[in-house]
């Protein structure tokens, strides 16, 4: 696996995100989607704002699907500093089941 892939997100959706977010809007989209490698290695303070942003306030083309946040839980649980980012992956956890 590429530590550089976005979770499968085609770079046509980055860059249609990425447009969306320039419009003025009231409340702005999210339009970064993380790496495998940010999310294996970012501090847990960065990792939960950025995945936050994508999970509750992204850009209708990058979405993530419930698989692509299941990824996500698993590298997180092959951190070392898994303890730190339990309310992450409980984050993760409800956002699988549909909650």
């Amino acid at each position: 696996m590429n530590d550089y892939e976005h979770f499968g997100i085609p770079d046509g959706n980055l860059r249609a995100a990425e447009k969306a977010g320039e419009r003025k809007r009231r409340h702005p989209y999210h339009t970064h989607v993380p790496t495998r490698k940010e999310v294996a290695t970012l501090e847990p303070i960065a990792l939960r704002s950025l995945l936050t942003g994508w999970m509750c306030h992204a850009a209708t083309e990058i979405i993530p699907s419930r698989t692509q946040i299941f990824e996500v839980r698993e590298i997180l649980l092959t951190r070392v500093d898994t303890l730190d980012l339990a309310g992450l992956i409980a984050m993760c956890d409800c956002y699988i089941k549909g909650e």
